[in-house]
């Protein structure tokens, strides 16, 4: 079994990546300023997307382009811990494409590169849509349901999105055995 000390290895290796392909931070500082965009699942098979603002800057490859960070965390204990993907969006023509892709899995730590499309794109998957508002409209991510988690290390954003699975599980649970019982009993929703 993999101790913490490797675990956070792979988590910083993973930070550093993050920080040389996004080219966003600065002298070392590996603090986010993270943001829940989307989330999807069920009790233990929750997904959160998270979206670091400090990874949202003028892109160096493709002039009018935006570089973005987006980082999908994973409760199933089948998938992999995380998998981080950055992002270039063009606003006005509302088209993205993918630089690059990575995952962590979830029992030894290891690092995957992710094979991605790099061709520009429509914006079409509900994660990528909420991601291109994430990055065109800064106006709007209150009102979009997204929610600030804060300023913190990446290690500490991914234990804090464990933690909200953590907390989110029983009354999951709870929901889904109330709907189970109403679809057993013949109940109408």
């Amino acid at each position: 079994m993999p101790s913490f000390f490797n675990f956070n290895k792979y988590f910083a290796l993973l930070a550093t990546l993050l920080a040389v392909s996004t080219s966003v931070r600065a002298e070392g500082n590996l603090v986010g300023d993270w943001w829940i965009i989307y989330g999807t699942g069920v009790a233990s098979q929750n997904v959160m997307y998270v979206a670091d603002l400090t990874s949202v800057v003028p892109s160096n490859k493709t002039k009018g382009a935006k570089v973005a960070a987006v980082t999908i965390v994973y409760e199933d204990m089948n998938k992999p811990v995380i998998d981080v993907y950055n992002m270039e969006v063009k606003c006005a023509e509302r088209k993205m494409r993918f630089l690059d892709g990575q995952s962590v899995k979830r029992f030894d730590y290891s690092l995957r590169h992710l094979t991605v499309s790099t061709q520009w794109q429509d914006v079409k998957e509900p994660w990528v849509q909420r991601t291109f508002a994430f990055v065109c409209a800064p106006g709007n991510r209150n009102k979009n349901d997204m929610l600030a988690m804060g300023k913190m290390e990446y290690m500490q954003m991914i234990q804090t999105a464990q933690a909200m699975f953590e907390k989110m599980g029983p009354s999951q649970k709870r929901n889904q055995m109330i709907d189970d019982l109403d679809t057993l009993l013949g109940n109408e929703k």
